[in-house]
This record gives C-alpha cells, structure tokens and sequence, in this order.
C-alpha cells in the first residue's frame, strides 16, 4: 500500500481516515464480517496506542477519527487493518459460498486471487476542535444519508450510539472533549 507522501503528517496526531471495499462492494453483509474489521481495529489501537474518537462502518466502507498517542503511523495502522481483514473476509466469503459471486478474480493478473479492500485510503489531517467536530458529525450521520435509519444512534455500526448514550458497544470509543 502506498504512502502516498505521508511523511509530512508526522506533525500531526488526529486523522480522519476513509477506507474503501474494493468496487466499492457491500460486503459488510451481516454481523460476522462487521466482527471481523471491529476486532482487527481494536488489535491495532492497541498495538499503535491508538485512541478511536468515532467509527462508522458503511455497507461499503468505513470511517474514523483516529489520535495517535505516540508514533505517528496511520500507513502502518491501515495497512495492518486492511492485511488481517482482507483474509479474514475472504475465509468467511468462501465458507459462505460467495467469493465469486462478491469477488472478482480479474486480479489474478495482477498476482492476485482476490481483492477485498482499494489499494489506498484517504487520510485528513484533523488541526482543530472545530473540523474534529465536522468530521465526528459527518461519520454518524452516514448512516442517515444512506437511508439506514432515522436516526444516527440507531445504526449499531458507529459510535453514534456512545456519543448519544455514553454507552460503548462494538469498539470502545474515546469521547473527543477527552482529546480537545
């Protein structure tokens, strides 16, 4: 995966991060695929002592805010995330009898038998309490844009419901006033 001349955010420590399934695929289909990618970014906030401010995960994708502690590393974060998940994900299809139905094998060509995630992710750097604010709003109400519910905490996927409640569910969240 690609750096994309990432060297110049090690200025910075809060991230809003976007990751795309392949073709933009839904294969967030049912609560053990939304399993896997929950526990693989509790593995990395933990190993890149990480803390996550807000999650929504889409059929499609997913989005944080992410506050790096102490080494400044979204590449390595993402690219670990992507690695476990991308075989966990295409087990899970093939017990399911879905890989090629969900994955093309054009990239076979490539060296590649499947492909679940794109290649590259956005990064964004986060300067202030006020953008930080944007981008946490923008991440649950996701949910709302795409017409999954009728309201942002009822999407079980997102850290809404903790921002609502002050309940954790899937991922512990760190409250944002924490950070500011």
């Amino acid at each position: 995966m690609s750096t994309r001349q990432r060297d110049w955010l090690k200025n910075y420590n809060c991230f809003f991060i976007t990751t795309t399934f392949k073709d933009w695929l839904p294969l967030f289909i049912n609560e053990d695929y939304f399993s896997i990618v929950a526990d693989s970014i509790t593995f990395c906030l933990k190993k890149y002592d990480v803390l996550l401010i807000a999650y929504v995960f889409m059929p499609t994708h997913i989005h944080m805010v992410l506050f790096f502690n102490d080494k400044i590393d979204p590449s390595g974060f993402m690219r670990d995330l992507k690695k476990y998940t991308s075989a966990k994900i295409r087990n899970l299809l093939i017990a399911d009898k879905r890989l090629d139905e969900i994955i093309n094998i054009r990239y076979k060509k490539y060296g590649q038998n499947y492909k679940v995630w794109m290649d590259r992710f956005d990064c964004v750097i986060i300067k202030s309490k006020k953008v930080l604010l944007t981008k946490i709003k923008y991440i649950h109400e996701n949910p709302l844009r795409k017409d999954l519910v009728i309201k942002p905490e009822e999407w079980q996927y997102s850290s809404a419901y903790y921002y609502k409640t002050d309940i954790q569910k899937i991922i512990n969240v760190t409250h944002a006033g924490n950070i500011c």
